[in-house]
C-alpha cells in the first residue's frame, strides 16, 4: 500500500518556479557561480544570459 505524499511535510513551495526564479534563488543563497552544479544548470536550461545579468546586477 502506498503513502500519500504531504508536500508540506516535504517542505517545499507548492509554488512551482521557473528554471530563471530558481537560478537566482540558489544564488542569493549564496552559491557560487563557478559550482559545476550551477554551471550544469545554466547550461541544461540555457540560463547563460540570466547568469551574466545576475553577475552584472551583483558587480562581480
Amino acid at each position: 500500500m502506498a503513502e500519500s505524499v504531504n508536500e508540506a511535510e516535504l517542505g517545499r513551495s507548492k509554488q512551482s518556479a521557473t528554471p530563471r526564479e530558481h537560478l537566482q534563488h540558489l544564488l542569493n543563497l549564496g552559491w557560487e557561480v563557478n559550482s559545476p552544479l550551477i554551471q550544469k544548470y545554466v547550461v541544461g536550461n540555457s540560463l547563460q544570459k540570466e547568469l551574466d545579468d545576475w553577475l552584472k546586477s551583483a558587480g562581480q
